[in-house]
């Protein structure tokens, strides 16, 4: 186990509701004999609450404050396992960039790999303010931007918001028209840092001034946005562009000092792109400790639910297509990636290594089994393509991890479990089994104290099932 004094165990007693222990006599299914299997590593840690292992921590922290980008985790939970391993460190779905500005503030090498440009560009954002960019030139940049913001000149029409349909109608008149003037003295600043900085600043401030908000899975959209809508929300008081780019402008000005104190000490490579592509590209043993969480299996799309953000940044109906494909497979649009895999992936023992580690996964094949026999009451049918393409491409990725980290390094790796149709997806057991597999040894599945209920509908149907929240601890042997 790990040597995490800070973090105490629960008594058994608090256990019951996240993993009941089954009887050894009665094991029936392949889900219980796993989690039978198990078991001994489960273990509740109540400093892990949600406000750790979610971006609430990062509310009022210097730097990710500035872009809500939900599905992170906070800095406190990678300065809590930044000391179980050395060497450089790995962030393969990086997100916002927290493990890696943590680490490169310690003076770690850092690698973060993100598919979504909008995480990529804010973590390079921030990244670059901690480097040490000039103040007054950021201060001069960010008035001339102000300035532009307010001008009474009309929009440039060549500089309007790149809507998409899904965005349509997202601003009214008034913001289209700052929105406009604000990319036109973008466009017009020639040095890279600022510009990407003052780019960041504005589409951080996207989702405050639109008729939008984002819920899960969707954008909900505010009935005054002149959509034709079944319901709708009403967001309160919208405040204009200028107002909200004022308020993200003062907050990076005021963070600017504590960010190059907080992550000054060495600059992470931020790679934008697929963590599939990206990590063949590492070589053998080059990483000693990765923190990460994935995409979970809940059908969330990144693509709609950041999608006033990819517009901004220029991506069209078909790079949004694209993307959608591209990102570990966690909606029902996503389609198999083993034909593309098998013929183009660069490292085939690694793949032969991830479809064994699949095949021998009996647990994962009783799970989509019982969720065939109720195919026709699933909400979408598309939910046993969804778990099945999931769990073969986090086995590629676990695969490429056990190759690329160094005996004795360590994998850190926040995730949810799952529930469709009553039947709960045991995701913290399924991949740690794979990674024992792969070449890890699972030190321990740390266990949210709360877990996760399952939705209203399913609880109707099947009644109430705390489904687990868990940090993994991996080790390779």
């Amino acid at each position: 186990m790990l040597d995490r004094p800070e973090l105490p165990t629960l008594e058994d007693s608090a256990r019951p509701s996240l993993f009941p222990a089954p009887v050894e006599s009665n094991l029936r299914s392949e889900r219980e004999r796993l989690l039978a299997r198990f078991r001994d590593r489960l273990v509740v840690r109540p400093e892990l609450n949600r406000r750790i292992v979610s971006y609430q921590a990062n509310k009022t922290h210097p730097g990710l404050r500035w872009f809500k980008y939900k599905e992170g985790f906070s800095a406190d939970l990678v300065r809590g396992f930044l000391d179980v391993a050395d060497g450089p460190v790995l962030d393969p779905f990086a997100g916002l960039g927290t493990t890696v500005l943590v680490a490169g503030g310690r003076c770690r090498q850092a690698v973060g790999i993100e598919i979504m440009p909008v995480g990529a560009r804010a973590a390079q954002a921030i990244a670059t303010v901690a480097d040490g960019v000039c103040p007054e030139s950021l201060k001069a940049a960010f008035f001339g931007l102000l300035q532009a913001v307010a001008g009474a000149n009309d929009s440039p029409v060549d500089c309007r918001f790149p809507h998409v349909r899904i965005t349509e109608h997202a601003f009214s008149p008034e913001t289209e028209a700052a929105i406009a003037r604000a990319r036109s003295f973008i466009a017009s600043v020639e040095d890279d840092s600022l510009r990407l900085i003052l780019d960041v600043a504005c589409m951080s401030v996207l989702e405050e001034v639109s008729y939008t908000r984002k819920d899960g899975q969707y954008l909900r959209w505010d009935r005054r946005c002149g959509r034709k809508l079944r319901g709708g929300m009403h967001k309160g008081r919208i405040p204009g562009f200028e107002e909200a780019l004022l308020r993200r402008i003062q907050q990076i000005v005021t963070d600017a000092p504590a960010l190059k104190r907080l992550y000054g000490g060495r600059a992470p490579k931020i790679v934008e792109g697929s963590a599939l592509r990206e990590l063949p590209l590492l070589d053998d043993e080059s990483v000693g400790l990765t923190i990460t969480s994935p995409p979970y299996a809940n059908r969330y799309d990144y693509t709609r639910t950041y999608a006033l953000e990819l517009a901004w940044l220029g991506l069209d109906r078909s790079a949004f297509g694209r993307l959608r494909q591209d990102l570990v497979s966690a909606t029902v649009e996503n389609r198999s990636k083993k034909p593309l895999l098998a013929d183009t992936y660069p490292r085939p023992d690694m793949l032969a290594l991830s479809e064994k580690a699949i095949t021998r996964q009996s647990a994962l094949s009783e799970a989509l089994e019982a969720l065939e026999r109720c195919r026709r009451q699933l909400s979408n049918p598309h939910v046993i393509r969804l778990v099945e393409n999931y769990f073969s491409e986090m086995a590629l990725a676990v695969a490429e991890l056990s190759r690329i980290t160094r005996p004795g390094g360590r994998v850190v790796m926040v995730n949810d479990n799952v529930q469709y149709h009553g039947e709960e997806i045991p995701v913290d057991l399924i991949l740690s089994d794979i990674a024992e597999y792969c070449g890890f040894e699972c030190e321990e599945i740390s266990v949210l104290p709360r877990g996760k209920g399952n939705s209203s509908q399913q609880m109707g149907k099947f009644g109430r099932r705390e489904l687990r929240k868990c940090v993994y601890s991996w080790r390779r042997t």
